[in-house]
Formats: structure tokens, C-alpha cells, sequence
């Protein structure tokens, strides 16, 4: 017997802990610690100052069935703080999910626990309920224990659902009729999609690792497929719709199966659902055989812009809901639509970008004593939703709107515009010695040829990794890339005199022939240390027929902010190449916050593959001729702050 209740306790712990670090898709909103307050900006008074005290313990669970308009039923999971008095109404914080709300585990777990959470951290939930906030978690159309399918992601139906649920909140007895929104991925995503119908209920909104352009910063990163991602994707969807837990390894052993609501007699509803959702219908399918942005075939039926936030933008700012933007620096290449979000709404009130991967589940930065993210991020929620939902007066709306976090200066730094105003270009010249020359009369004139090494990667714990939990291999960081080198033709600067802040988005400009007529363009910045170790900055990727701008670019003004090349990734802009004919392409890195020290060296290594996190191109190049005959051609456009 006791034997028996070990074991018991033994599953218990194992499955608490896998339900934490979510068993879904991008479930975990970070390790929680000592909240990290900006040293050099803000000073903290106190564990809770500035923030509404806990003042419940515990919850009450239930589960619903929403009704829609078409008299679809949405499944929601509902938290109730306990013991709320009679009479006094509560807010609410609305989180919309495609990847299951909760799931059942298996005997004798479920002796002990009914359901847990997926991808919706149970700490949070607990953490907005003791500071009196109702949660409530919504299965959206087509997934989980909801009815209906889905013809697509984000649809206009989806996004109307999500006014039919907030009808039906602020109907509550308990509800206040004030409504907060939040999650990750693309719970973040769905959040800002419901500004869309412009609620007055909904009076405050936090994204986090969203999308604002499914196209640029999820599948086709500078117009590169992240094929492994759409495929690991496809796949972990489907297998949610098909209510099979197999794609997630040893923890789904552990799991029953998709959690069902109560009160649905014989669990009718429940069945009807998971027979209708083996029909939604497969994007990712349909994504693999396009290469643009308005392209659509026989599985995908709408461009992606259709289902992407930024095409919405103007109904979002339209809302008037105020906007907190939060991502990392190693967040796939979200940190662009993190920032690219505040500068196209006019909602977006305050960004917070950190040394995070997605999700911010691990501190990336290779000058971390460790992987642990220590910022609060319930405390900084609270913070931006206590004062724009119960009206408490914290001094949120004084602190500027931008707070960002500088790697290998490992501090925090803010602005009240991006990129900061206080932003200069540093031009950097490609020689064909192999150097990165600030003096263009120092450039050594000519021609270098580079072999393509398909098996070259920015590696297999990368930011890539972090988008799905289950193709993260430990935690997000990138080791010593002086051996990855070896595989990439590499512009190396001279020792730094002094130490250097690189703030914004790096530009590239080459001119260059490919052997071939389709390539794809790889070039990470990295800081090359006195002992020659060699440290990942950021990276940046292109497809060459995507090089005609939108607009002409101007000559770099050193004074000014580096200007960012756009691109339309239309087919009507499709630009080709022809082999061994030379070509100009200028393409952004992503954005990144970066010291680099005194005495070390600034590298741009390029390349033509990533081997791990993306697609080849068809027809493979075999060999790149990078040009440095015409300076102002091959190029590096470096955004610094002077310190």
C-alpha cells in the first residue's frame, strides 16, 4: 500500500511538471523570480509596490459551453477567485487558445486532479485570481472541446467569435463587464485579433511572441520557408484536432485526452466536436507549396495576408484598446513584430524586449550566469492591466514607452520611440581581404568565390528551436561559432577601440553573382572575442527574388537611424536571377540590442543555407561571387548608439 502511494505521488509530480512547462505548443510564459526592475531607470519600492495586493486564495474551476451566434458552442474554462463578495463584481482576463484549453490525465492522476492546463500557465491563473481578476480560458472554433471547423486560421469567424464570448462574460452575475486579453503565440495573436471587433468591454490588451505578419516573421523569414517549423507545426495541429497526444513524446503517456466540458450529458457535445475537427482543414499543406505573399493554390485558398494581423491594423488601432507589446530578442523573428507592431499602431502603448527566447522561457544571452528568466512577468501584466481595467493609478502611464534590455551590457535601457532617436549609422565595407573596413579607402578592391556548404546551421538550440516546445533541445543559447565559421565566407573589423551599443536592425547590401538561378542569402553578425571565440549578435536571411524595393534607398546618413529596406514579397515584384550574372540585394538583419566590448571584433559571416531551420532553394547554387569593385555595394549598415 505504500508502495502504491508513492507511485501515485511520483505521476502526480512528473505530470504537474510537464503540465508547467505546457504540453502543447509555446505554453510556458517564463520562470518566474525576483521581479527585475530597469537598474539605471526604475527603482523599486517594495514587493508590491505599484500593484493591487493579492487578496483571494484559491479558485473555483468550471467549464462551459459558450453559444455563438450560428449556435456553435465554444468550450471555456472559467476561474473564479474564492470567496469574491456578493455584489461586488470582478474583471476578467481572456485567453483564446487553438491548442487545447485543458486535458484529462490518465488513472490514478485523475483521482487527485480533473484537468490541467496546456498552454496556459496554472501560476498565472492563480496569480490574476488572487489579485481579483476572473480567468477565463476558450477552446476557439474547430479545436479542443469546441464545435465547428476551421477553414483556416485567424478567420473572420474566429475574430467574431471572440466579440460572442465577450457578450457573454459581461453577462456574467460576477462579471464587472471590464475585460483584459492576453497569451502567448498564438494566443498573443488571437488577443489582438479581438481588438478587431472593437469591444468596448475589452479595455486593455497584451501580446506576447505574437504575430503581426504570419508571411515575413513566422514562415518566410526575408521570403526563406522555415520548412522544418511549418511541417512540426502541421503536424503537432493536426495531431490536437485528432485528439492525439503521440506528437509530444513520453508526457503524452500521462495524458487521457482532450478535457471535456462539464455538464454536457453523455458528452454528446464533447463527440460531435472531435468528429468534426478530422476535417479542419490543413494550412500548412497549403503554406509549403507558396513563396509569396499574395500566392494561394488548390489547399490554400486565401493569401496569407488574409489571416494576418497587420492586414487588420486599422480596425485594431480603430478599437482604442490600449496595447503592451512583450518579446525577446531570441524569439524567433518575432522581435520584428513585436516592434514592427508598435510603430503601425497607434494603440500600442509600451513594448517590453528582453534577452528571451519564445515565450520568454529561457534568458538567452550568452553573458547570463544562466538560463533563468528572472523578470515578473504577472507583476507587469498586472501592472498595465490594474491600471487600464480597475483604474489604479501606478505610474505606468509615465514610464517610457519602449524598455529594452542591451546583451553583454546586460542591463536595461528605454526610449520613447523606435528605433531610439539618439540612433546613428555606422557603415562598415565589405574588402575582398576579408575585412570589414570603416574606411572605404582602405577597401581592398575585387572578387571573393564561396562554396556553399549545405550543412552549415545557426544551430539546434537556436531561437529557431524555441518556437515549438518539442523541437527544443535543452535550453535556447548558441554556442561558439568560430567552428561554424569555417563552413561561411566571413568580413572580419578591425579591434574596437572602444566599446560599442548596436541597437536596431542591421542592413546588408551585396552584390554578388550565384551559379544558379534561385538562392537564398544567410548572414549572422557575431562578436569575435580576443581569444578568437566567436559570439552570435543576430542574423538575417533573403531570397533574391524578392529584391526589388518598394522604395528607392537613399545613401547612408550617419547621422541618422539606419533605414530599413522593404520589401513586397508579391508575385507581380518577382525579380529573377540569372547564373553567374551579378545582382544587388539589400535585407535587413533582425533586431537586436548588443554591446560590443572593447578590444573585440564585429564579424558578418554569410552563407547559403541553415540546414536545420530552413528550406533550400530550387535550383541549388553550388558557388557565391561576392563583389567589392563597387563599395558602396557590399556593405554593412550597423545601428550604434555612442556610449
Amino acid at each position: 500500500m505504500k508502495v502504491k502511494s508513492q507511485l501515485i505521488l511520483f505521476l502526480i509530480l512528473v505530470f504537474v511538471a510537464y503540465s508547467t512547462n505546457g504540453i502543447c505548443a509555446n505554453g510556458s510564459a517564463g520562470k518566474r523570480g525576483k521581479f527585475a526592475t530597469e537598474s539605471k531607470k526604475v527603482s523599486g519600492a517594495g514587493e508590491y509596490s505599484g500593484y493591487s495586493r493579492p487578496t483571494y486564495t484559491g479558485n473555483n474551476y468550471h467549464s462551459y459551453y459558450i453559444p455563438m451566434r450560428d449556435s456553435v458552442l465554444l468550450a471555456a474554462d472559467v476561474f473564479l477567485p474564492n470567496k469574491v463578495k456578493k455584489g461586488e463584481p470582478i474583471p476578467t482576463i481572456l485567453y483564446l487558445t487553438r491548442y487545447v484549453r485543458s486535458i484529462r490525465p490518465v488513472f490514478p492522476i485523475s483521482i487527485f486532479k480533473r484537468a490541467f492546463l496546456t498552454v496556459v500557465s496554472e501560476d498565472e491563473v492563480r496569480f490574476f485570481n488572487a489579485h481579483g481578476y476572473a480567468c477565463i480560458i476558450v477552446d476557439v472554433r474547430g479545436t479542443g472541446a469546441s464545435l465547428g471547423e476551421r477553414d483556416m486560421e485567424f478567420s473572420p469567424t474566429e475574430i467574431k467569435d471572440g466579440k460572442d464570448v465577450v457578450d457573454w462574460i459581461i453577462a456574467q452575475p460576477w462579471s464587472d463587464k471590464k475585460v483584459g486579453v492576453t497569451g502567448v503565440s498564438y494566443l498573443g495573436t488571437t488577443a489582438e485579433m479581438l481588438l478587431v471587433n472593437q469591444h468596448p468591454a475589452v479595455k486593455a490588451c497584451i501580446t506576447r511572441s505574437s504575430i503581426f505578419d504570419l508571411y515575413g516573421h513566422v514562415v518566410f523569414p526575408g521570403g526563406v520557408c522555415q520548412g522544418p517549423f511549418v511541417k512540426k507545426w502541421g503536424r503537432t495541429t493536426s495531431s490536437l484536432d485528432n485528439n492525439d497526444f503521440d506528437e509530444f513524446g513520453k508526457r503524452a503517456k500521462l495524458v487521457k485526452g482532450i478535457n471535456h466540458v462539464m455538464g454536457d450529458k453523455g458528452r454528446s457535445n464533447y463527440t460531435e466536436a472531435l468528429e468534426a475537427h478530422r476535417g479542419n482543414f490543413d494550412v500548412a499543406k497549403g503554406i509549403q507549396q507558396i513563396s509569396f505573399r499574395d500566392e494561394t493554390n488548390s489547399l490554400l485558398t486565401i493569401a496569407t495576408d488574409s489571416f494576418s494581423v497587420h492586414n487588420f491594423r486599422k480596425a485594431i488601432e480603430g478599437s482604442g484598446t490600449p496595447i503592451y507589446r512583450m518579446s525577446g530578442w531570441y524569439d524567433g523573428a518575432l522581435s520584428k513584430s513585436c516592434l514592427q507592431g508598435y510603430q503601425q499602431t497607434s494603440n500600442t502603448e509600451k513594448v517590453l524586449i528582453g534577452p528571451w527566447d519564445h515565450g520568454m522561457h529561457d534568458n538567452g544571452s550568452p553573458f547570463a550566469p544562466g538560463p533563468e528568466v528572472t523578470f515578473d512577468f504577472n507583476k507587469e501584466m498586472l501592472r498595465f492591466f490594474d491600471y487600464h481595467i480597475k483604474g489604479v493609478k501606478n505610474g505606468i502611464d509615465n514610464d517610457p514607452a519602449v524598455r529594452y534590455y542591451t546583451i553583454g551590457e546586460e542591463d536595461w535601457n528605454t526610449a520613447n520611440q523606435w528605433p531610439p532617436k539618439y540612433q546613428e549609422t555606422k557603415v562598415y565595407y565589405l574588402s575582398a581581404d576579408n575585412g570589414l573596413r570603416t574606411d572605404s579607402n582602405k577597401v581592398e578592391r575585387g572578387v571573393l568565390k564561396y562554396k556553399i556548404d549545405y550543412s552549415a546551421s545557426s544551430g539546434n538550440t537556436s531561437r529557431w528551436n524555441s518556437l515549438v516546445p518539442h523541437t527544443r533541445n535543452g535550453n535556447t543559447h548558441y554556442a561558439d561559432r568560430r567552428e561554424e565559421d569555417k563552413k561561411l565566407l566571413t568580413f572580419t573589423s578591425e579591434i574596437a577601440t572602444r566599446a560599442v551599443e548596436i541597437t536596431g536592425q542591421p542592413v546588408v547590401e551585396l552584390e554578388l553573382m550565384a551559379d544558379a538561378s534561385d538562392a537564398h542569402i544567410f548572414a549572422y553578425l557575431e562578436d569575435v572575442g580576443p581569444d578568437s571565440s566567436v559570439t552570435y549578435i543576430t542574423e538575417g536571411m533573403f531570397r533574391p527574388i524578392h529584391r526589388k524595393l518598394e522604395q528607392p534607398v537613399t545613401e547612408a546618413c550617419t547621422e541618422c537611424p539606419v533605414s530599413v529596406p522593404m520589401h513586397s514579397y508579391r508575385m507581380k515584384d518577382a525579380t529573377a536571377i540569372f547564373p553567374n550574372e551579378k545582382f544587388a540585394v539589400s535585407f535587413d538583419l533582425l533586431p537586436i540590442s548588443y554591446m560590443l566590448k572593447k578590444g573585440h571584433s564585429l564579424r558578418l559571416s554569410i552563407g547559403g543555407a541553415d540546414a536545420t531551420h530552413f528550406d533550400e532553394p530550387m535550383p541549388k547554387p553550388t558557388q557565391f561571387t561576392v563583389i567589392s569593385e563597387q563599395v558602396r555595394n557590399s556593405r554593412l549598415l550597423l545601428p550604434v548608439i555612442e556610449k
